[in-house]
């Protein structure tokens, strides 16, 4: 390598120059976003049967649904809930698929399979499979009180936003659906001797689209059309209906025809208590810039708020300012710690070689952005931080290539001979330690799951820039050294070579002290675990609160409405609070990555509270949770902040299995009662249903046939009564309009009122229901829930603060062991439990593979298996660092410093290969082993004390930054890197004395 640079200088100065220009340029072109997108391994089946009990939507739909899709390997699991009228199916894949649609191509073949057991009246199922979609940008149109003014200005905003560079899809939500109701009376149809059905085909027939042809007159068509279709809603009240003695009369005569929203009501969404409607703006997926789309969207909007005018258009969630606000502070970041880098190198290394070494980053920096781009990458916050923690690590090389020159200088070597020796010296240590590090990565880059799929960039970032800088280090470095270098001793080496000198003298004077204080302080950093909290992945800094309202399944939406606004408007009355979003019958659009949305529920509302600071939200959680919350037991009231890490529905959960119901409810309220009783644990809730009253009508077969009806009129009159049937389409519009043929009351109607309702059988004559038919009221189930086809019941909590889900489940496992639930009974625990085993799970499986590369480089290296095992000593000692510093720093334990650990193992191992290697280089040369170890240490303290300040420094930024997600893992590196640089320097060098021996001089 040495000779290539040396006879192609200048060609390898151009190639650099080049590298730098495509990085610089990529930076600016590349996508970015705020957080990596998961891929879309989260579907929701959606099956109407309107009408249909919890019980029957169980029988004839979950079970033949879930018995095909059982039979879809590509399924990791599902869950189910029947509801009145509607089966809905979350649906999860595998975690090690990627490539999504195929599966997904299976679920819509298990789907239609089981659509042929469906009853007749059963909607055609309907899959969404991009759930993990996040909009960019969510709109809200106000100012309003119709909304179906406001859903008709959204329809227009979206077609006015089409077109928008990087746009993938738009949505709407908290519109409504309009129908044209037609309310019959019914006295008057039994006056005049009508039935609905007559009316329903009356309408039928006169609404038909038949085309009339065109005639051709001289050069042109003139088309020919007919009156076939209502063209409005007075024609339709106008329209001539036929009595059985010949006469007419117009319809809006013996019933109340309007034009409205769908009944029953559809989900609801508000700002601030003003009801609006949001248009959600989707761009492609790790393609875009968010930040410029951001401003496209902004400026596109601009110029359509005159047409939309006196109407408001306002950003409801704009995600390019989180996403700038972002990248902007990990930046800054990032360039705080290379002037930090900076700085202390010249500091230990003096102004050239100091100079020599800084320029490396921002050359590895620019050279790796532009490899990562061109690998379609995508500037995230998690390859920023990949960025940031590589920044002290990969000059390591370089020191040691530019102090191994600028020695040989001093020693009297030429620039030829002192490039050339150090690279042949260096290349293989250095080789094999970049080749440990990229090791330790290994089990990270090849695991797979939300939580690697959240975490991969930084792997893949560090990754690339250590393998650049090795490269650039036995390239560029040394050609630059040649140039830049000369003989320069100056006091800042004397000072270092004085202090490897004494940790020499000190490890050769009593070798087995220092090993047993070693492992002293090693044993005494693991009893400090037990003062560490475990927190899988900590809440997110975002100034927000969300609480999620559970009202009894079963409540009418209008109800839940009604309820959700009250505790809408005490929030709204507390301080810091600067706006209040309300999602009803829903849980609004997916603002964040990590927020759960649930399927349609009319029993729920979600609220998305905007706060001054993020320290104004923890006393508004506990106002909630303390004083709200006790004065409303009608409802479940859960509070908390933005989290981090992969979705789960809450930091605690416990699902019960049984398969007796009574012993799964008896069990299920026993755990939300420990669960609840345990410390730390609040918003505890369980989604038991308590069941809804529902009114059966029995049909008297016998009393039925002799008025020519059967049990299908009855139940045709019941839902005719209530929600109506459609009797055509109004399509004089966009989308056709159903046209539905229902009582006065709907669905207010009194159970008197239904009695006395009519059916009409097959003598046409008209019958009241409560002659053939018998009401009883029963309670029923409101909604059943399944998971992987079985019943079961969840139990949730969340934390209160300085609390895990570790010491909630530790509390239930004690309580459990005194008091058992009912035998039969099954738990598995969801939350944080199952996302952290899952992740620890995915890296232990990949761990082989990264354990198996790690010594295929120690042993390639050294060729010894007691020097390996040197080597791997200094894992271990990092230890004596990480616990206490985590204690000191008051920062939990979890996936982060998880993280940090891993990043440690290969920088402790660096340091312990490079000073091996020359231990072993002096023992060939003859030395003894207490003077190879003594030159070796004096030699190799200042690349390793360097190595470790800049490191250090360098991750300081992020240590005393105010995000909550990366100053754990910046303290796990920071405190075990600095035990373990001490401990290197004196446990290795004594263990070294007493295991190594000079080479066998050979006979």
């Amino acid at each position: 390598m040495s000779n290539i640079v040396l006879a192609r200088p200048r060609l390898v100065m151009l190639i650099m120059v080049m590298l730098c220009l495509s990085g610089l340029a990529s930076y600016g072109s590349m996508a970015r976003q705020e957080d990596p997108q998961f891929p879309s391994r989260n579907g929701l089946i959606t099956v109407d049967y309107p009408g249909a009990t919890a019980d029957a939507i169980e029988r004839l739909l979950l079970e033949p649904l879930e018995d095909e899709l059982a039979q879809v390997e590509e399924i990791q699991e599902f869950t189910a809930t029947a509801r009145t009228g509607v089966a809905l199916l979350s649906i999860s894949l595998q975690e090690t698929i990627y490539d999504t649609d195929p599966a997904w191509d299976r679920v819509r073949q298990a789907m239609d399979r089981a659509q042929r057991e469906f009853p007749a009246g059963t909607g055609s199922p309907e899959l969404d499979d991009r759930l993990t979609g996040l909009p960019a940008v969510v709109l809200a149109i106000a100012g309003s009180p119709s909304i179906v003014e406001l859903s008709l200005a959204a329809e227009r905003l979206k077609r006015g936003l089409a077109g928008l560079p990087g746009l993938s899809r738009i949505e709407i939500e908290g519109d409504v659906d309009e129908q044209i109701t037609i309310a019959v009376h019914d006295a008057e149809l039994l006056r005049l001797g009508l039935t609905p059905a007559s009316i329903a085909g009356l309408l039928s027939q006169r609404n038909e689209l038949v085309p009339g042809g065109f005639l051709v007159a001289g050069q042109q068509r003139v088309a020919l059309r007919s009156n076939t279709e209502f063209e409005s809603v007075d024609a339709l009240r106008h329209t001539q209906v036929m009595l059985a003695d010949g006469g007419t009369l117009p319809l809006g005569s013996i019933a109340d025809i309007w034009r409205g929203p769908v009944e029953p009501a559809q989900p609801a969404t508000y700002q601030d208590g003003e009801r609006v409607v949001t248009v959600n703006i989707y761009p492609r997926t790790n393609s875009i810039d968010a930040i410029n789309f951001g401003r496209a969207v902004r400026e596109r909007v601009a110029g359509l708020r005159g047409q939309l005018a006196p109407l408001e258009i306002r950003e409801m969630f704009f995600q390019p300012d989180q996403v700038a606000e972002r990248l902007t502070d990990l930046q800054q970041n990032l360039i705080v710690s290379m002037l930090i880098i900076t700085g202390v190198v010249f500091l230990g290394m003096g102004w050239r070689m100091g100079l020599l070494v800084a320029t490396m980053l921002p050359m590895v920096t620019l050279i790796s952005l532009g490899i990562y781009n061109l690998g379609n990458g995508v500037l995230h916050q998690i390859a920023v931080i990949g960025m940031v923690i590589s920044l002290g690590i990969l000059i390591d090389n370089t020191i040691v290539i530019v102090e191994n020159i600028q020695a040989r200088l001093n020693d009297g070597e030429t620039r030829e001979q002192a490039m050339q020796q150090a690279v042949s010296e260096l290349a293989g240590p250095l080789g094999a330690s970049t080749g440990t590090t990229l090791a330790a990565f290994t089990p990270l880059l090849l695991s797979s799951g939300g939580t690697a799929d959240f975490t991969r960039g930084i792997p893949v970032m560090i990754m690339l820039t250590l393998s650049v800088s090795y490269l650039l280090a036995i390239s560029v470095t040394p050609l630059l050294a040649g140039w830049f270098l000369k003989p320069a001793p100056t006091q800042r080496s004397r000072w270092f070579e004085t202090l490897g000198k004494r940790l020499g003298q000190l490890s050769e004077r009593a070798p087995r002290r220092i090993i047993i204080a070693g492992l002293l302080l090693v044993t005494g950093s693991f009893m400090t675990i037990s003062l560490i909290n475990v927190q899988f992945f900590p809440n997110a800094d975002r100034p927000q609160v969300v609480v999620e309202l559970f009202l009894p399944e079963g409540t009418d939406q209008a109800h839940t409405d009604q309820e959700s606004a009250a505790v809408e408007r005490l929030i709204r009355e507390q301080d810091n609070v600067t706006s209040v979003h309300r999602f009803v019958g829903f849980t609004g659009p997916g603002f964040y990555y990590n927020l759960p949305n649930a399927t349609r529920a009319p029993n729920r509302a979600r609220l998305v509270v905007n706060m001054t600071s993020l320290s104004a939200t923890e006393p508004l959680i506990e106002w909630l949770r303390g004083d709200l919350a006790p004065r409303l037991p009608q409802m479940d009231l859960v509070a908390g902040t933005l989290a981090q890490g992969p979705p789960r529905a809450a930091p605690v959960e416990v699902r019960v299995y049984h398969d007796e119901d009574s012993a799964r409810l008896a069990a299920a309220e026993q755990v939300f009662r420990m669960i609840k009783q345990a410390p730390g644990a609040a918003d505890v809730r369980h989604d038991i249903d308590l069941g809804t009253p529902v009114i059966n009508f029995t049909t008297d077969d016998a009393s039925a046939q002799r008025v020519g009806a059967d049990r299908n009129d009855v139940a045709s009159a019941l839902i005719g009564r209530s929600f109506g049937i459609a009797a055509s389409q109004y399509r004089q519009e966009l989308d056709p309009i159903a046209i539905v043929l229902r009582s006065s009351e709907g669905v207010r109607s009194s159970v008197p009122q239904i009695m006395s309702s009519y059916v009409y059988g097959s003598s046409q004559d008209p019958v009241p229901i409560g002659m053939i038919a018998e009401p009883r009221a029963e309670w029923q189930a409101a909604a059943i829930q399944h998971r992987n086809g079985a019943r079961y019941y969840s139990v949730t909590s969340g934390l209160q603060a300085d609390f895990s889900f570790s010491q909630i489940l530790d509390s239930l496992n004690q309580q459990l062991e005194e008091s058992p639930l009912p035998v039969g009974t099954r738990l598995e625990y969801g939350g944080d439990a199952e996302s952290s085993g899952e992740a620890n799970q995915a890296i232990l499986n990949t761990a082989p593979v990264g354990i198996l590369l790690l010594l295929f480089f120690l042993v390639t290296q050294f060729n010894s298996y007691r020097r390996v095992a040197i080597v791997l000593l200094t894992v271990p000692l990092a230890a004596a660092g990480i616990f206490p510093g985590l204690v000191l720093s008051n920062s939990p334990f979890g996936f982060q410093p998880l993280l940090g650990i891993i990043a440690l193992v290969g920088i402790v191992v660096n340091n312990a290969i490079v000073l091996i290697d020359a231990i072993d280089q002096r023992l060939k040369q003859g030395m003894d082993i207490n003077r190879s170890v003594n030159e070796a240490v004096t030699r190799r303290t200042r690349p390793i004390l360097l190595t470790t300040a800049t490191t250090v420094t360098g991750l300081l930024p992020l240590a005393l930054s105010s995000s909550t997600l990366w100053p754990p893992m910046a303290w796990a590196i920071i405190s075990g890197l600095l035990a373990s640089t001490v401990l290197t320097l004196l446990v290795i060098p004594a263990v070294c004395r007493m295991v190594l021996r000079p080479p066998a001089v050979p006979s």
